[in-house]
């Protein structure tokens, strides 16, 4: 399967086009250049291309009458609804084998695609929001995920957090030498519980933890929830054979492929995966959300992760994982990366930016960060001018 996007015209956006989405996409820029913006728009025509695969998997089946209803405007989520304008453009496309379909808005949505069995997929689409480090709080207080007005992408992100958290229990936080473990009973909130692995301190209440640790805890524990443990036939129970059995439509139900052969896609987009963590710990913590996604086996799922950043560290450590793809040794000691699976790109003037290329002396994939460098160069240059 391969994706594509093109984006004219929304909000920030001026000119965005990504030929290829990766299993892996980074992107980088100053603040408010645009990043999650872009992530919202992908995650949204995900999300209508799921909508539209199960509606292709019920006509397919003998179901005429869909339950699903894509209105584009009820989709657009914290103030995208502002940054729609009479030029906005948006053509989204996914081929498989060899066939495209493709999702294209233009002052309405055009989203009318027929899909043969052979190419039906399954898409579950996660958004982790920034404010993720409200969690802690609103879990101690036994707030619904539907409740309050924090924001729809705050309420995704802990909807999926609680999701996670009735299923994995302990969750190793291995590049803070830490553990979470998750505790319930009776008719108490889930307590969230940091525990040292050497034992040095008393376990704490992750709402008292560090922020760091406030807010890649749920982080990491969403990644391992989408890349493991989460059940897509319970989620297609919940999607299509609930609604069929309340309509009195499973007579007429006659599908022509089973529900557990549809390719399966987790798609994970987060923002600022760096949020309250020193450098250290940043490179640490990719090093763990990428194994978790890409190396540990298990599953009947392929994996992608979208990262906003404003962190170099985290760009320049890709480099790292980069160069390790190519030396068998370093595939031992490091969750290397494939060349064929990454693209980091520089938000910058509404347009994107690839920051992926060719080491001269090497021949090996790089990703250029050297204009990464030019604060520290600015500050360097404003200490040495003082005196003069």
């Amino acid at each position: 399967m391969k994706e594509s996007i093109i984006i004219k015209n929304f909000g920030p956006l001026k000119d965005v086009r990504i030929d290829d989405i990766k299993p892996l996409i980074v992107f980088i820029g100053e603040s408010a250049s645009g990043k999650s913006t872009l992530m919202k728009v992908i995650v949204l025509m995900r999300y209508i291309y799921k909508m539209v695969n199960i509606r292709s998997y019920l006509k397919n089946s003998n179901i005429t009458k869909s339950p699903f209803k894509i209105r584009f405007s009820t989709l657009l989520r914290d103030g995208l609804d502002k940054m729609v304008g009479p030029d906005t453009q948006i053509i989204y496309t996914v081929m498989i084998n060899g066939r495209s379909y493709m999702l294209s808005y233009e002052k309405s949505l055009h989203a009318n695609v027929d899909i043969p069995d052979s190419d039906l997929v399954f898409f579950k689409e996660s958004y982790i929001s920034e404010s993720r480090s409200i969690i802690p709080a609103w879990a101690s207080k036994a707030a619904s995920a539907k409740g309050g007005d924090l924001g729809f992408f705050f309420h995704e992100t802990f909807s999926d957090f609680n999701d996670a958290t009735d299923v994995v229990k302990e969750q190793d936080l291995d590049y803070l030498s830490l553990k979470l473990r998750v505790q319930k009973s009776a008719n108490k909130p889930k307590q969230f519980m940091i525990e040292a692995k050497d034992g040095n301190y008393a376990p704490i209440e992750l709402r008292y933890a560090s922020s760091g640790i406030q807010t890649s805890a749920p982080l990491v524990t969403i990644v391992r929830y989408f890349a493991h443990d989460f059940s897509f036939k319970d989620a297609f129970q919940r999607s299509v054979l609930n609604y069929l059995y309340r309509q009195d439509l499973l007579t007429k139900f006659t599908p022509g492929i089973d529900q557990s052969q549809l390719g399966k896609y987790v798609h994970i987009h987060i923002e600022e995966a760096e949020l309250s963590l020193d450098p250290d710990s940043q490179r640490a913590l990719m090093n763990h959300i990428i194994n978790e996604a890409f190396h540990k086996k298990g599953g009947d799922r392929k994996l992608g992760l979208m990262i906003a950043t404003h962190s170099p560290y985290i760009t320049n450590h890709l480099n790292v994982l980069l160069r390790a793809g190519y030396f068998e040794k370093a595939r031992q000691d490091y969750p290397y990366l494939n060349k064929d699976d990454i693209a980091v790109y520089k938000v910058q003037d509404g347009m994107l930016v690839s920051l992926m290329a060719t080491d001269n002396d090497t021949g090996e994939y790089v990703i250029n960060t050297y204009d990464l460098s030019d604060t520290m160069e600015r500050i360097y240059d404003d200490y040495e001018n003082m005196a003069k």
